[in-house]
């Protein structure tokens, strides 16, 4: 049996030591553990194209572009092209606003997820609230999950009062829709926020004055969710400001024991763009106010009547938004999480401005279906150029790979993991593609490759074929006659081995295959 003087030296000495080193090992392995943890910020504009990066006409990146860039000022996104990796064959398979964000919160194509057309008073498309997306993914992996700026997956129902403010009903008080927009909604807790737990949504067009809903009362002067407000903030801005609160968590808004996704996803420079209304005045007047139209509209295949009124304020707004990401990856610096996070910056889809006559987008030309893609991940990867034919589907099993919870991913979804090409860009282990998909209105159907851009109608008849190499601006529509053999049977052969493996309704429609311009989609072997 233990003196007392023995039991007490235990008591007064050891056992506090024993209590200091376990909780000081204690520290040193969470510490570890939270450092371990990656971030991601998925960073999506609205309507820009591939083109509208300043740092395209750097001397590095001579001949990455198809063609010119366009004269855009964009210090910030130039920084985090030189940091990460830069993707210059990356499109969006749908070039439309709700297509896209449905592909990028699914894995899967429009015919699996519930949205092939744009959400919209009257259409029942909308986001199926049982698919396990993204971000149900990293809520269940212990995430913080976070999303400002815009929605548009969700089905658009009258279950608001006139004031806008959500009922959840068709009955009086509801019953109506929300003023200043026909096509996004107010997504209310639940499925279909598909495991969002910061929600900083806009809706509408109106720039610098947004419709906001929001679960966080201090940015609604105290309204709670589902109460609409406004408060006279540029929409890209006000969404910048909650993200580097968000960052600073001065509110407490997440749990920094965890890590945090983001989706941020902004309105400009999606139209209108049409006045001072819709930018930043000092920026219209520092950069783009004087500068000659000719040189802002430098695309061989413009039509500059068609967008003369409009580039000014388009570009101006890219400078805009560029100038709210330099504030977010400033305070990611300042806050020590920049080594540790996941930044990815894309857009939903192009912008024509004026080539070959047209404006906006949802077509298959090149300024409409081609987006930026920068991925930058200081912990693994290295800048480079890489010409991956990345596709939207694709995002959520490579950055599930990327993040090591690939075995998380969905069994059902339609997107490639290509987490292992990125790191490695010589690693063999999942096949580089050799097309994209074109998923279009209507029943568009296509490929575009290195090369060609290849799409039929949903008759199965050719309505678009260009040699993007020697036709950068896509001004000569060929035939196939026109085009080597052996690249007519690889481009119908790609476009029937996706049609077959997403289960697109046209791989069995009997018009489309007995129309279609070589072979029936069902005669293809997809086996490679």
């Amino acid at each position: 049996m233990k003196s007392f003087s023995e039991i007490k030296y235990h008591l007064l000495y050891v056992l506090p030591l024993i209590l200091f080193i376990s909780s000081s090992y204690a520290g040193s392995v969470k510490s570890v553990k939270i450092q371990d943890k990656t971030n991601v910020i998925i960073i999506v504009a609205d309507q820009m194209r591939r083109a509208g990066m300043g740092f395209w006409s750097q001397p590095e990146y001579q001949g990455a572009l198809n063609g010119v860039s366009d004269p855009v000022v964009t210090p910030n996104i130039d920084r985090l092209a030189a940091e990460g990796v830069v993707f210059n064959q990356a499109i969006s398979n749908y070039p439309l606003c709700s297509p896209f964000r449905a592909m990028l919160m699914s894995g899967m194509y429009p015919n699996k997820n519930g949205v092939a057309q744009n959400t919209h008073i009257g259409r029942l498309a909308g986001l199926k609230p049982e698919i396990k997306t993204l971000t149900n993914v990293l809520f269940e992996q212990g995430y913080n999950t976070a999303l400002f700026g815009k929605v548009h997956w969700h089905v658009n129902k009258p279950l608001f009062d006139q004031q806008g403010n959500y009922q959840g009903t068709e009955n009086a008080p509801g019953g109506h829709y929300i003023k200043q927009t026909n096509f996004d909604t107010y997504v209310p807790p639940g499925k279909s926020r598909h495991g969002i737990e910061y929600w900083f949504q806009n809706l509408s067009h109106v720039h610098k004055n947004p419709l906001i809903y929001s679960n966080d009362p201090a940015t609604m002067a105290g309204k709670n969710d589902g109460q609409v407000h406004t408060n006279g903030i540029y929409s890209a801005v006000g969404q910048a400001d909650r993200i580097i609160e968000y960052l600073q968590n001065n509110r407490q808004q997440r749990d920094t024991e965890k890590p945090f996704s983001i989706l941020w996803t902004m309105e400009p420079p999606h139209g209108p763009y049409e006045s001072l209304n819709d930018t930043d005045e000092q920026i219209y007047n520092t950069y783009y106010k004087d500068k000659p139209i000719i040189k802002l509209l430098n695309r061989p295949n413009i039509d500059v009547k068609t967008a003369e009124k409009f580039v000014r304020y388009y570009f101006s707004m890219i400078t805009l938004i560029d100038r709210e990401i330099g504030r977010v990856l400033t305070t990611l610096k300042s806050q020590g999480l920049e080594g540790n996070t996941i930044v990815i910056f894309t857009a939903d889809h192009g912008e024509m401005m004026g080539s070959h006559g047209k404006m906006s987008k949802n077509v298959v030309e090149e300024e409409s279906l081609s987006i930026p893609f920068i991925l930058k991940y200081p912990l693994k990867l290295s800048h480079r150029i890489d010409d991956l034919m990345f596709g939207i589907p694709d995002i959520m099993p490579t950055l599930l790979g990327l993040l090591n919870l690939g075995d998380k991913t969905p069994d059902n979804i339609d997107g490639v993991d290509y987490s292992s090409i990125i790191i490695d860009p010589k690693s063999t282990k999942v096949n580089r593609p050799i097309s994209s998909l074109y998923y279009g209105k209507e029943g568009e159907v296509g490929v575009r490759t290195a090369r060609y851009t290849y799409a039929l109608n949903n008759s199965g008849q050719l309505f678009a074929l260009y040699d993007n190499v020697n036709d950068p601006y896509q001004m000569n529509n060929l035939e196939l006659k026109d085009i080597p053999k052996k690249d007519r049977v690889l481009l119908n052969t790609e476009l029937a081995c996706w049609l077959q493996s997403i289960d697109h309704p046209n791989a069995s429609l009997p018009s489309f295959n007995r129309h279609v311009t070589l072979f029936p989609i069902n005669e293809i072997d997809c086996h490679r």
